[in-house]
């Protein structure tokens, strides 16, 4: 998606390690018209896959998967990482551990909202080593639906994450892929 790749390019600010901040337009103070334009693009990459869910993580996926659902014209759901007196205690859950904030989490969906006949895309802002979509993938594999593939608006191609779960024949589709960080810049697949 050249308009994501071109902001990437001219606002996205590198900072400690291989991170990346684009939370002046993704996933922080979001561009609600980027936005849905590339839930749009997800959407369109998907057609014909019979999706009837979209799954995400709290909290910086869920715009992104919002918009994925709309143009899908099916549910999101996004998995709290918290449990909270909102949440239904008969829950699935999985653990999963953030790598840019150094913390782990527990995952959990109600069992009310995935069933085993779902079609499940799951969305994420950023692919980096891919433990928060591997927990997702668990949450769905216990509910036993099945997914269709992932949607990411930034795949992190010199980590992990997208070799793991393509050699786990999982569908990636990435709106951007960042391949390396040189010299202070970010060069795009």
């Amino acid at each position: 998606m050249e308009e994501l790749k071109r902001r990437i390019l001219h606002e996205a600010v590198i900072g400690e390690g291989d991170i990346i901040h684009v939370d002046m337009f993704l996933n922080h103070c979001m561009d609600m018209e980027l936005m849905e334009r590339m839930g749009n693009a997800l959407a369109k990459r998907f057609k014909g896959e019979k999706i009837t869910k979209v799954l995400t993580a709290e909290s910086s996926g869920i715009a992104l998967a919002c918009f994925t659902a709309r143009a899908l014209d099916v549910p999101v759901i996004y998995a709290k990482k918290f449990q909270t007196g909102y949440i239904d205690p008969n829950v699935y859950s999985a653990e999963t551990h953030s790598f840019s904030m150094d913390k782990s989490y527990t995952l959990r969906v109600s069992k009310k909202y995935l069933a085993p006949e779902d079609r499940v895309l799951l969305v994420d802002d950023i692919l980096s080593n891919g433990q928060t979509i591997l927990s997702l993938l668990e949450l769905v594999s216990k509910a036993r639906g099945e997914v269709v593939g992932v949607g990411i608006a930034i795949e992190k191609a010199m980590r992990d994450g997208g070799r793991v779960l393509r050699s786990m024949g999982i569908r990636v589709e990435a709106l951007a892929t960042v391949q390396a960080i040189e010299n202070d810049q970010i060069i795009l697949a």
